[in-house]
């Protein structure tokens, strides 16, 4: 394999990963305005901007599967096991390293941790399927004539260049989290969509703040951040209280 062929390799999976972290930020978005716990306009995820990284790996591995794995059924089958293995790693890692909870399925029948659950995953397949009979099938046929535009290239770059922009603020952030929560005398984890709710809609002094849709902790960087998680500490240590009445 030549370096032009390398190139156009690691060109050809950003422009994937990039395609799929904004449907992603899009469909989850929807989501949670409609179908979600919150019922409202909230940027989704762990990033300001509207991107999803889960659902960009997810879009990777499905165009894989669609180009090597042909007989349908074969390809249901990996799209439920794989986008369920991939889902369960990204929460593990976010709960057992940052102590983040960035989605939370216990109250769905069949969950492991709260993790994943049988709905969601045959929900992952259904996309997975949607993806096969639509994106797919363009991607495959454009992909090569869209990389050999130059415009594209250096649009490529821009957005990696924000993208990375972006990781290693929500990074900071999530090692900031982690430190308050591993001082903390209590075992617990940051309810993070509830706790950008909290920010979004706190009153202070009869006045309503909100932060920005795109920039859920803008303002909230400073000294201000641990009395934040103070507060939504009393309020998750609450609710782990009950549910441990109720088992």
């Amino acid at each position: 394999m030549t370096y032009n062929d390398i190139l156009i390799l690691v060109l050809k999976f950003l422009l994937i990963f990039m395609i799929g972290t904004f449907l992603g930020w899009i469909i989850e978005t929807f989501w949670r305005r409609y179908f979600g716990k919150a019922r409202r306009w909230l940027n989704p995820g762990f990033l300001n901007g509207p991107w999803l990284p889960l659902y960009g790996f997810g879009s990777i591995v499905l165009f894989v599967i669609c180009e090597y794995i042909s007989p349908a059924y074969y390809r249901v089958l990996a799209f439920f096991l794989v986008l369920t293995i991939l889902e369960y790693t990204a929460g593990l890692i976010f709960i057992g390293h940052f102590n983040i909870q960035l989605w939370d399925y216990s109250k769905n029948k069949g969950n492991f941790r709260g993790i994943i659950c049988p709905l969601y995953s045959v929900l992952w397949t259904i996309l997975g399927l949607i993806f096969s009979y639509t994106l797919f099938p363009l991607l495959q046929r454009d992909i090569s004539h869209l990389l050999n535009n130059l415009e594209l290239s250096f649009f490529i770059g821009i957005y990696i260049g924000i993208f990375s922009v972006d990781m290693w603020q929500s990074f900071n952030l999530a090692l900031r989290i982690k430190t308050f929560v591993n001082e903390s005398e209590e075992k617990w984890h940051v309810d993070f969509e509830n706790f950008k709710l909290e920010l979004r809609d706190r009153v202070e002094s009869g006045i309503k703040n909100r932060t920005h849709f795109l920039l859920p902790f803008y303002g909230e960087l400073g000294s201000g951040l641990r009395e934040r998680l103070g507060k939504h500490k009393s309020y998750r240590i609450n609710i782990l209280k009950n549910l441990r009445k109720r088992t």
